[in-house]
């Protein structure tokens, strides 16, 4: 009966709903005194590692380095041919605003030789243009290029063609029938990227061979990957990075590639309809580099790698969930929350190399002999839809930022400015960890550190389970020959925090103790740097400066004392400037925002210097223009720092506001009303049972005899020309099942409901309508569906137990604004 009691009891402390501040009773402390054994180098045989202008990019056992000095830089994936061509280079620079420096992309060779023999680089495909982009605007490239990618796509990206010609058990293997057409393949793809890779002074630094492979037949395994590799050298794809996926107990051979990690906030690739338990990328990882979540399609059990083997490769990341796809079965919907508390813990886990997938959403093409969709009419393992690959990426398939966009530059701007004192770091795990994931009675923590100086790295979030708030917080770090124990008073840590502090960092000569707000970005104002923070909310701002160092402190906010060789700045306000006067002569500045503030704060070279800009609006940044976006409403305003000295032209009337450190602008497009109609031309039939099946035995996908009692509805748009507008967004309010949206017969986009409205971008789709009726399709979700929804988005439903409405239909307009700082 006491065992029981017990059990019930840990049951309610590790689930418990609510956010009831628990004591912190084990101290938190981490012992962070051993040094980190130095960096193995020559272990790893790659590629060329210099380019024409004598640039390096190596990679040692530990991180990579550019042009000797450590690098961790922020990679996305953005496949190319999953969005319109002609909108490649303004997604870019969005890309390149938030702080990504690597784009990935698979290749997929569907795409490519959809029917054998005849390829196709043309257009969305153009995959050459599509480098050559990068390249203008000094973004680096990693090509995914198979030959097998997945990516939600039929047969993995395979052509039907070589489907049926090679047996299953050959694919992927070292067959020679497979490995011949994978080398006529590789060959078109090689004469597309002449000229544009690193050695050749081009934006490609790595290819990824195959993906999530942990195959071990003969012919296969790591044998497959080394003939992959060779194939991928014959070509000349001579490049510094060699990648390929690690989790699951992957096979590769052994120095001659490097193997990434990743993890999801959500599987909606998971079986069953109810709420998963909480997910292991939200609990830091001392002793193994997989997330937990992540699956090999058609994979084999195989040994997991092992710490001793990895200590040979750097630990980088290349799928961290930028969002997850919305699958038939599955239909998860994600806050910025579950994208962006990740980032603390896999840095905080030693990352080094932070890759998402996905970094931007898309549709895929229609093919010339069949669709792209994954299904599991297909033999794959889910069912996608048919076009939409939205993902909720941080910029979604209508080119749109979605929430989690803003703040994960956060952490973006963190790495592009500090990421090589962070790289070199050690991680240490605390004394008292979490059990395991599910357990949320401890608070989750880690420390990095290289000697003295380092980083603290915290989270108290876990998707779809209620944290408690952490009263009486202070950590103490044992470092070499020092004892550092911060805040000096303690702090709650409310619940759904997440950060990183950094302690004894140097600030341009004056060392920064600790401090309890963010490390944001840096620029230099003439001779004077500018460190910026942002607070967390509900945690009061310390900063403690050590007085060897700092001569004043010099401040209109918060209380000041000097005590102890210390000079400790407490209660800091969003909005403060932090003057501090060097011992070693000269001055440096802290600029402290409030994280909305620093969300909406973004940096760019311009007018001859480096400058920050702030907007609420989305934004990004063409050489010297600062281009604006904003939807519904036509109104901008944005600030700089520093001042231009000079009045900005713009595309629209700008009006001078008020100036202080910051000079402000605004600017008001002419209003555009766009009417929008629907008439329901017939109205919904019922709905079979949902059925189940497929390799994963779950809830398949409907048939397409089942979608033939969709309800319909005919769409009429009023002025749709885009002429001063960067597009218009179709905003569909509904329940039902799926959605899909037609111009006549073409089916032009579609979704899967997960109680969120589906937006479409009139822009991305204008080419295809020229004229034709827009038809809108909502199959009925059955109330008995065995389907996961989130808490309170599953919809109401009549007596008949089915429902298919249509709620709301809007035209949104997004206007622009382009403000030209020369």
């Amino acid at each position: 009966m006491t065992k029981l009691l017990l059990a019930f009891l840990l049951s309610l402390l590790l689930f418990a709903p609510t956010n009831a501040a628990f004591a912190q009773t084990a101290p938190l402390v981490v012992d962070a005194t051993a040094a980190a054994p130095p960096p193995e180098t020559g272990y790893l045989h790659l590629g060329t590692t210099t380019s024409p202008t004598g640039h390096k990019l190596e990679v040692n056992s530990q991180y990579l380095t550019r042009d000797g000095k450590p690098w961790l830089p922020v990679m996305g994936e953005f496949h190319f041919a999953r969005f319109p061509r002609a909108r490649w280079e303004e997604q870019l620079l969005k890309m390149k605003a938030a702080g990504v420096q690597i784009v990935a992309a698979y290749v997929f060779w569907i795409f490519h030789e959809e029917e054998q023999g005849k390829f196709d680089f043309q257009g969305d495909r153009d995959l050459r243009a599509f480098v050559q982009l990068c390249a203008k605007h000094n973004l680096l490239v990693l090509a995914r290029i198979g030959p097998w990618n997945h990516a939600e796509l039929r047969n993995g990206g395979f052509p039907d063609w070589l489907v049926k010609q090679v047996p299953a058990n050959a694919l992927r293997s070292n067959d020679p029938a497979y490995l011949a057409a994978v080398q006529t393949y590789w060959h078109q793809l090689r004469a597309q990227t002449r000229g544009l890779l690193w050695k050749d002074g081009g934006p490609i630094i790595g290819i990824q061979l195959e993906n999530e492979y942990n195959r071990g037949k003969a012919g296969q395994g790591a044998v497959h990957i080394q003939k992959l590799k060779d194939l991928a050298l014959a070509e000349g794809f001579d490049v510094p990075l060699y990648t390929v996926t690690g989790w699951q107990g992957a096979r590769y051979s052994e120095r001659e590639v490097i193997p990434v990690f990743g993890g999801y906030p959500d599987e909606p690739w998971g079986r069953g309809a109810a709420k998963m338990p909480p997910v292991e990328v939200y609990n830091f990882r001392f002793n193994s580099r997989e997330g937990g979540n992540l699956g090999i399609q058609g994979g084999e059990t195989a040994a997991r790698n092992n710490p001793v083997q990895l200590a040979h490769y750097p630990f980088f990341g290349a799928e961290f969930g930028g969002g997850v796809p919305v699958m038939y079965r599955r239909r998860p919907l994600l806050t910025p929350y579950d994208i962006a508390a990740m980032l603390p813990v896999q840095l905080g886990s030693g990352v080094n190399l932070y890759g998402y997938y996905m970094f931007h959403g898309g549709r895929n093409p229609r093919g010339k002999l069949s669709d792209m969709q994954e299904s599991t009419r297909t033999g794959s393992w889910n069912d996608l839809p048919r076009i939409g690959y939205d993902f909720q990426a941080p910029l979604g398939e209508t080119g749109e930022e979605h929430a989690s966009f803003a703040y994960l530059k956060l952490f973006h701007y963190f790495l592009n400015d500090f990421g090589d004192l962070l790289a070199p770091m050690a991680p240490h795990a605390p004394a008292v960890q979490p059990t395991n994931a599910s357990d949320l009675s401890v608070l989750r923590w880690s420390v990095r550190s290289k000697g003295k100086s380092g980083f603290l790295f915290l989270n108290n979030y876990v998707r779809n389970y209620a944290m408690p708030a952490r009263p009486g917080v202070q950590f103490t770090v044992q470092l070499p020959g020092e004892t550092l124990t911060f805040p000096q008073t303690p702090v709650t840590i409310p619940a759904d925090s997440y950060f990183i502090w950094p302690f004894n960092l140097d600030l341009g000569g004056a060392r920064l103790k600790y401090a309890t707000a963010q490390l944001f970005t840096k620029l230099t104002v003439g001779a004077v740097p500018y460190y910026l923070f942002f607070t967390q909310p509900d945690i009061p701002a310390e900063f403690v400066f050590d007085a060897t160092t700092v001569r004043g402190v010099g401040t209109l906010s918060g209380a000041l004392k000097a005590v102890d060789g210390q000079f400790k700045l407490s209660n800091v306000q969003p909005g403060t400037i932090i003057k501090l006067e060097l011992r070693k002569g000269g001055i440096a500045h802290i600029l402290v925002l409030s994280q909305k503030e620093a969300r909406q704060t973004w940096k760019a070279p311009l007018a001859g210097a480096e400058r920050l800009v702030t907007t609420p609006n989305e934004i990004y940044f063409d050489h010297d223009q600062i281009q604006l976006q904003a939807e519904a409403q036509p109104n901008f305003t944005l600030s700089i720092f520093p001042k231009l000295g000079h009045a900005p032209k713009a595309s629209l009337p700008l009006n001078v506001g008020p100036a202080d450190l910051f000079q402000s602008y605004s600017a008001t497009a002419p209003s555009r009303t766009i009417a929008v109609k629907s008439e329901l031309v017939k109205p919904a039939g019922l709905v079979p049972p949902v059925r189940l099946g497929g390799p994963a035995k779950g809830t398949v996908e409907p048939s397409d005899t089942t979608y033939q009692q969709a309800a319909q509805w005919r769409i009429s748009l009023g002025d749709t020309k885009l002429e001063g507008l960067d597009d218009i967004i179709l905003h569909f309010t509904y329940a039902g099942d799926a959605i899909r949206l037609y111009a006549g017969a073409t089916l032009l986009d579609d979704d899967f409901y997960n109680g969120a409205p589906w937006h479409v971008s009139y822009r991305n789709i204008a080419p295809d309508v020229a004229g034709k009726p827009l038809l809108l399709h909502i199959l009925p979700l059955r109330q008995d569906a065995p389907i996961y929804l989130e808490e309170g988005r599953r919809p109401s439903f009549p007596a008949t137990g089915q429902v298919s409405e249509l709620q709301k239909v809007e035209a949104i307009p997004r206007y622009r604004l382009t403000v030209d700082a020369r």
